[in-house]
């Protein structure tokens, strides 16, 4: 069964598994049956509303909200009020001969830096967009490969108590057999090993389970739950890598580096704005005590850029531009890898899946179905058995483990890529 999650801004949709909805088609043991089943899709949504991560990020792209109102306003006008012509000496001792000037000044923005300016703190909260994006995706992911750890811990453990249930079983017969003479007392020896060692299986798998779940819970803040629901059974054969690949320059993880380019263009283009001096014009009254007459007061100033060109600052804005397009290189190699790293995990999985699914498990079973049938009719002993049962009970574990690698690279991959895993071809009998 698909299914697609949309949030944020950009409405990210993520194919996280295909078993998402179905409820797991194992028990789950001992206290697991005691409290709430989770769903995938309400682990990914308590996560993303509880990642501290994102609550941050959030923060971030309302801080860049606020430089970007800030950036589009312009600077205030100044005002001024300047006394000559008093507490001096002589004619000038008092207030008499005061000129006492009031004026308003205002810094005129030449070079067309403000609009400038905005455009490059719109970029950076472009960039603040993108990085929560791909963060999103990261939480997503991680939940998702959380809950499938948690899943085949689950599946683990049934198998176990699986193995304990049948060699228990065992005992009360060969007791039987021992008080009837047909037996020797070591077989029962033998039997009672085989309950141990199942015992320790069934609690190593219980503290698997434990730790499965405290990983899962710890993403999920508030949330608890007993145990989670899936069908890690269905299982799909793994497109083509170069279909995983398809559009790898639209990925977001690519697409913030290309938003990260705009920013620093826009921030070289302030760099070269501010090396445009700026006029500051000013105007106001200017009253003269000895006379009690008025007058007006005009001026105009503007730095004469004869050291500070701002070509220091605007070398090293262009140098960030060219790094962003060698840094993007870098990140898409880097993708590129992990993408391919997880697609041959993932068909290693696949592989495996069908091997033990249309060889491995059909022979164990048979085998443990002849072997018990003789040993009713005495031609097989507890050896041969309990080798039976083990070899059962490990090819049912190995299943569960390529399950289990296979969902965490779907998983993975869907993180990397932002795009569902999907292919029409049904998994292997």
């Amino acid at each position: 069964m698909s299914s697609f999650f949309r949030h944020g801004r950009m409405r990210t949709r993520i194919h996280a598994l295909c078993f998402l909805g179905l409820f797991a088609s194992w028990p789950a043991s001992g206290a697991a049956d005691a409290g709430p089943v989770l769903t995938l899709r309400q682990a990914i949504d308590f996560s993303l509303a509880a990642d501290p991560r994102l609550k941050a990020g959030a923060l971030g792209v309302q801080a860049a909200d606020g430089r970007v109102t800030q950036a589009g306003l312009s600077p205030n006008p100044e005002a001024s009020i300047e006394v000559e012509d008093s507490l001096g000496s002589g004619a000038y001792h008092g207030f008499s001969r005061t000129q006492t000037t009031l004026q308003i000044s205002q810094l005129f923005e030449l070079g067309d830096k403000l609009e400038r300016r905005v455009a490059a703190a719109g970029a950076s909260r472009r960039v603040a967009a993108a990085d929560q994006e791909v963060l999103r995706l990261d939480v997503m992911a991680g939940t998702t490969e959380a809950y499938v750890a948690m899943l085949g811990a689950q599946k683990r453990l049934a198998i176990a108590e699986s193995r304990l249930d049948r060699a228990g079983r065992l005992i009360p017969g060969l007791r039987r057999q021992v008080q009837a003479g047909a037996s020797s007392p070591v077989e029962v020896t033998r039997g009672e090993v085989s309950i141990d060692l199942a015992r320790i299986e069934v609690d190593r798998a219980r503290q698997t389970v434990a730790t499965a779940r405290r990983n899962l819970t710890s993403r999920l803040g508030a949330a608890t739950f007993a145990s989670v629901s899936g069908d890690m059974d269905r299982v799909t054969a793994p497109p083509p890598l170069g279909a995983v690949l398809a559009d790898l320059d639209g990925n977001p993880r690519l697409v913030r580096w290309n938003a990260l380019g705009l920013q620093r263009g826009a921030e070289l283009d302030v760099q070269r704005s501010l090396a445009t001096p700026d006029l500051t014009v000013g105007v106001g009254p200017r009253r003269y005590s000895e006379t009690n007459d008025t007058g007006v007061v005009f001026s105009l100033s503007m730095p004469i850029p004869v050291n500070n060109r701002n070509q220091g600052a605007i070398v090293e804005a262009r140098r960030e531009l060219e790094k962003v397009g060698q840094d993007k290189e870098a990140a898409r190699d880097a993708l590129y890898r992990d993408i391919s790293d997880a697609y041959g995990e993932l068909q290693s999985a696949w592989d495996e899946i069908g091997r033990l699914r249309t060889a491995v498990l059909p022979a164990a079973r048979k085998a443990m179905s002849g072997v018990e049938s003789g040993y009713g009719q005495g031609r097989f002993g507890v050896i041969d058995l309990l080798d039976a049962q083990n070899t059962l009970s490990e090819a049912e574990s190995r299943l569960g483990d390529a399950l289990v690698a296979y969902h965490s690279a779907v998983a993975r991959l869907e993180g990397l890529t932002a795009r569902p895993l999907s292919n029409p071809v049904q998994s292997p009998n």
